[in-house]
């Protein structure tokens, strides 16, 4: 008897790419996300808005960031340019992004770590003083490309008259420590592209965190991750699923083993048809079952068909 079982690539329902409502420098609230550029002598600070977009979406939702042009990433630079997204809340929960590496952009990084409460209120401090370091800066219009959502600064504001109220997000950044929210953060929270980043072909990926305060020990939780593309643009992914894939498809009688990677969210359906019509949608294959989901681990479903010939597919929702 024939029997041809032929696994097909995962299919995840998608998402229309969609925009967050920013904040203004000249109006900078708590919480609102601040995605900082920085090459040598300029910086760039981004107000890209409230937390609660970013939180609140669906899983794989992405959102653009929108609210700097690339006639201002320019005035910084996109080659050889370091970037990071963070913010705070009144509790001194802190987000902040963790740089993937440029050669595994598609592995997520260990989370940071959660701190006490005193720890996280001591960065939450020196995040606090970049947005009115950069409204000195636009209100002198340091720079004309500047706007309110995203002001194009100098990257030293030690010693610098134009700075009144705050300082550049450099200086805050470094500090006399020299990084790492001046060394009480726990790592480098920027990611830097390549000399030649804009001619690579290669985006770049930064995971984005939320350290909620603790007294113990305890793993910041991963919300998803910015991405960098090679013309400057960036884009927020939420709760970015794995994607679910048939790795092997085995056979004994009528009893069929099916092997596959799971994903981190949504529902996962195996489907089968033993035909492959041109007008049939992979989501209208009759389910077979329900996978397993919330891990990326290798499963394995097995049931029984009596098909000569049928292929599979994983379908997500």
């Amino acid at each position: 008897m024939l029997n041809k079982k032929t696994g097909l690539i995962a299919l995840l329902a998608g998402f229309a790419a969609s925009e967050i409502m920013a904040g203004t420098i000249t109006n900078y609230a708590v919480g609102d996300v601040l995605v900082c550029f920085r090459q040598g002598g300029n910086d760039m600070v981004v107000d890209a808005g409230p937390i609660t977009a970013l939180i609140g979406a669906t899983p794989n939702q992405r959102i653009s960031i929108t609210q700097y042009a690339g006639t201002q990433l320019a005035a910084v630079g996109t080659n050889s340019v370091s970037w990071s997204a963070f913010t705070w809340l009144s509790d001194n929960t802190l987000f902040v992004t963790r740089p993937r590496l440029s050669t595994a952009p598609n592995i997520q990084t260990a989370p940071w770590p959660d701190e006490t409460s005193p720890a996280q209120s001591a960065i939450a401090a020196r995040m606090a003083t970049i947005p009115p370091g950069a409204r000195d800066e636009l209100t002198l219009l340091v720079y004309p490309v500047s706007t309110p959502t995203a002001v194009v600064e100098e990257d030293n504001s030690d010693g610098n008259p134009n700075y009144t109220d705050g300082v550049s997000y450099h200086v805050a950044l470094a500090g006399s420590y020299g990084s790492d929210f001046n060394g009480y953060f726990e790592g480098n929270p920027e990611n830097t592209t390549l000399g030649n980043f804009t001619t690579s072909g290669s985006a770049v990926r930064s995971d984005f965190y939320q350290l909620t305060p603790t007294s113990g020990h305890a793993s910041g939780t991963y919300l998803g991750y910015f991405e960098l593309s090679t013309n400057g643009g960036l884009t927020y992914v939420a709760y970015p699923s794995t994607t679910p894939v048939i790795t092997s498809i085995s056979r004994s009688g009528t009893s069929t083993t099916i092997t596959y990677t799971a994903g981190r969210y949504g529902t996962y359906t195996l489907r089968g048809s033993n035909t492959l019509n041109p007008g049939t949608t992979l989501t209208s294959w009759p389910a077979i079952s329900t996978l397993t989901s919330g891990d990326t681990a290798t499963h394995n479903t097995t049931f029984t068909d009596t098909d000569d010939i049928k292929f599979y597919t994983i379908t997500a929702q």
